[in-house]
């Protein structure tokens, strides 16, 4: 069985749901991460975007010279629920 047919229209749109609420909950911990860096965040965001969270990761840790990624965890963790 495929898996376009595995999911009910119910689970389609759950499951895509949840997805976009995760990037979205990235891409706002990762602008925390480049403002308390001193960095614009939108290209970075682009990058994450076309490339990944871990490949903006890499970009934003040769940019601070540290390993961001335990800041970037913490953002996330911080970020209110809804």
């Amino acid at each position: 069985m495929d898996m376009h047919h595995a999911f009910s229209k119910a689970e389609e749109w759950k499951a895509a749901h949840e997805t976009e609420v995760e990037f979205i909950d990235m891409a706002r911990a990762l602008r925390l991460l480049a403002l308390d860096l001193g960095h614009e965040p939108e290209a970075l965001i682009d990058f994450m975007a076309e490339r990944g969270l871990q490949a903006a990761l890499g970009v934003m840790s040769e940019l601070a010279g540290a390993n961001v990624q335990a800041e970037y965890l913490r953002h996330k963790a911080a970020l209110p629920r809804a």
